[in-house]
């Protein structure tokens, strides 16, 4: 994982810097960056995960680094760093995933950091099989959920359905520490996918209706108003 924190204010960097360290982030590489400019300069697509920039910057702003960030790589998660949680409106045009309050508590400085580790997790995260000797590979963002068989795994995308011969139990095993969740016997769906929760049906992005089991619902309640209260 690639992390970039840019902010002209050195003591903010380096608190920034410190908190992010401190998380023992596996794999990870944080770069430091004064102004949106020297950022810019030999930015290229996929160069990083997330990029977190402070709002107010003299001659490039956060927003407008982020604008010419977004106009190269689409995928990347950006987050602000700002004193004023009213600058949070105007991070929409350029699809920012999390304002971070420079002057905060900690203890939800960090829960912000998390959350913003957490979400690059899942949008980076594939899941891969093999089937009929070729192999598959999907984003976990574009899989919407999987449906277990007897010795084979219906999986359900953004784009279309494919089933091949597999262990649902060992599909639950590698992504329920992920943003997915059980609702039924055999049914395990991507909670980043769930459009409506009724009282005994989930609504999905795809428009599909299916059944919560009835000993399930308490937990898909809670980890769903979790997970969006997170976002």
């Amino acid at each position: 994982m690639n992390i970039a924190i840019c902010d002209d204010e050195p003591v903010f960097l380096k608190k920034l810097y410190k908190k992010l360290t401190d998380m023992k982030i596996p794999d990870c590489e944080i770069h430091e960056f004064t102004s949106g400019r020297d950022l810019l300069r030999l930015y290229v697509k996929g160069m990083y995960e997330i990029v977190i920039l402070d709002v107010e910057m003299p001659e490039m702003n956060g927003l407008q680094t982020a604008a010419r960030i977004r106009q190269i790589d689409k995928s990347v998660i950006i987050s602000f760093l700002t004193n004023y949680a009213e600058f949070a409106v105007h991070g929409y045009d350029v699809g920012a995933f999390r304002y971070i309050l420079k002057n905060q508590p900690d203890y939800m400085y960090m829960k912000q950091l998390n959350s913003i580790i957490d979400e690059c997790k899942q949008r980076f995260q594939t899941f891969s099989f093999t089937n009929k000797n070729l192999s598959f590979k999907f984003r976990l963002t574009d899989i919407i959920y999987f449906e277990g068989h007897k010795r084979r795994v219906s999986l359900f995308t953004l784009t279309g359905e494919l089933e091949y011969g597999g262990d649902f139990t060992e599909v639950c095993s590698k992504l329920l520490k992920y943003s997915f969740i059980l609702v039924n016997r055999g049914l395990l769906v991507n909670l980043e996918q769930i459009q409506n929760i009724s009282k005994a049906d989930i609504i999905l992005s795809n428009g599909k209706k299916i059944p919560i089991g009835r000993t399930y619902k308490e937990e898909v309640v809670s980890r769903y108003l979790d997970f969006a209260a997170g976002r």
